[in-house]
Order: structure tokens, then sequence, then C-alpha cells
């Protein structure tokens, strides 16, 4: 994850893509994931790590994961103080992006 950096997608809007319908906010006071079609996920302090997984539309900790949970199916996001990585387990590729907030 640490070797694929992308760029944000939607310029000075601090929006990257994971992929379709689910993308993370760069410039957010707070980490932050968006979605197409459900309710965004809004986290702890930008300045806090914290590590979520995305399965089926939902985001869960790692502590909460459901019975059964497939990883196969799911993206790992892990938000840190300089930068988001993400794995996409489905599509099984990564990356990161740069953090651009403020204090």
């Amino acid at each position: 994850m640490e070797t694929n950096p992308c760029f944000p997608r939607f310029g000075k809007g601090g929006v990257g893509i994971i992929h379709t319908g689910l993308y993370v906010a760069t410039k957010s006071a707070k980490n932050e994931l968006l979605f197409d079609s459900k309710e965004d996920w809004i986290g702890q302090s930008a300045s806090t790590p914290e590590v979520v997984v995305v399965l089926d539309g939902k985001v869960w900790t790692p502590q909460s994961l459901p019975p059964g949970f497939d990883k196969s199916k799911s993206v790992v996001v892990s938000f840190e103080k300089k930068k988001i990585c993400f794995y996409d387990y489905v599509q099984m590729n990564g990356g990161y992006y740069e953090r651009d907030y403020e204090n």
C-alpha cells in the first residue's frame, strides 16, 4: 500500500477514490469515508490513527467484524497522521493518499 501513491481525483476538493462508490476525504478534520448511495462515515479526529473495514457498504472496526467475515469481500482503510492507506481485497489493489488537513 505504501508504495502506490494516489492523487485526489477531484483536485482541490480533497476527495480520493478507493473504488467506484467509495471515496476518502483527504482534507477533512476527521477520518471520513464517502459513499455514492449510502450515508457517509465520519470517524475520529484526523490526527488520531484509525483502521476500519468496509464490507457490503458498511464500515466496521476490526473489533466488531460480523460472524463469518470474508476478507476477500472487503476494503481495509488505515487513517494515519500523514497518509490514508487502503487495500481493496475485491480488486486486489491498494495505495495511499497524502493527508492535507489543518490541525
